[in-house]
């Protein structure tokens, strides 16, 4: 769990003592439980032209709920720690625009007051905040659903897009360039591994080598699995900043394959 400071008068608050930290603490700080994986329905489908997450989240005051991929951040901004209680998802938020972005409450006695679209500015990120009103924390349900125009169903066997994801400009984030390549990497992943359950793990930041303005060299490692293994791969993508875009991507698995992956 990491606590992030709002300012510099906590330290006071916190030297005061019991009481007074008791009643300040829930004012002066953002506390955020930590990212973990969403819990996968049952029609997970990465090829899917929409999607779908079920958020079921503790929350007790104010709480700002954040998906990026398949990860979840439940970020307490006022009251008791917020947390996950079990969220699904039929899909990872895509790394890249998607349409008809819009979240509902099913469930909650309080109020969504801010909901934000993924975006290249945030990362593409889905974040809803909600204000629960009451005294006590209660369980929210929240579904948030959105078109993907990044694949395309076709007559047979769903097929994902290979699309070149668009790069950040000068200026914006790094991650957003790492996304990209990893989007493409996963992308080539699944057209080699069509059995419906394969998937790709990207855990850590990859390494960046910039030659000149003009592009610049990523390279990372992955968990790849289906159903039956799993393996470490290295991953390797080359971008042109100036044009946007991912010029290659390949990878190559660590340990040869006992049954299906390639």
């Amino acid at each position: 769990m990491k606590r992030t400071t709002l300012g510099i008068a906590i330290a006071t608050v916190l030297a005061a003592g019991g009481a007074l930290c008791a009643h300040a603490e829930d004012r002066v700080y953002v506390e955020t439980y930590p990212a973990h994986a969403v819990t996968r329905a049952p029609d997970w489908n990465l090829a899917a032209n929409s999607g779908m997450c079920r958020l079921h989240i503790w929350v007790d005051d104010r709480a700002r709920v954040k998906l990026h991929g398949d990860e979840i951040v439940v970020e307490t901004n006022s009251g008791k720690r917020a947390f996950d209680e079990g969220s699904a998802c039929t899909q990872p938020l895509p790394a890249h625009a998607v349409d008809n972005f819009h979240v509902v409450v099913e469930r909650g006695r309080g109020t969504v007051m801010e909901v934000r679209e993924p975006t290249l500015d945030n990362g593409y990120t889905g974040i809803v905040s909600v204000d629960d009103p009451q005294n006590g924390g209660d369980t929210y349900d929240l579904v948030m659903t959105w078109n993907n125009p990044g694949v395309v169903v076709g007559s047979t066997a769903p097929v994902i897009v290979a699309t070149t994801p668009a790069l950040p400009t000068t200026g914006q984030s790094f991650f957003d360039e790492a996304r990209a390549c990893q989007d493409k990497v996963r992308a080539e992943f699944l057209q080699r591994n069509r059995d419906g359950d394969a998937y790709v793990d990207f855990n850590a930041a990859p390494t960046v080598d910039h030659l000149g303005m003009a592009r610049g060299h990523i390279r990372g490692e992955a968990l790849a699995r289906n159903r039956v293994e799993s393996s470490l791969i290295d991953y390797r993508c080359t971008v042109d900043n100036q044009e946007q875009r991912v010029l290659s991507a390949t990878y190559d698995l660590r340990s040869a394959p006992r049954v299906s992956l390639r």
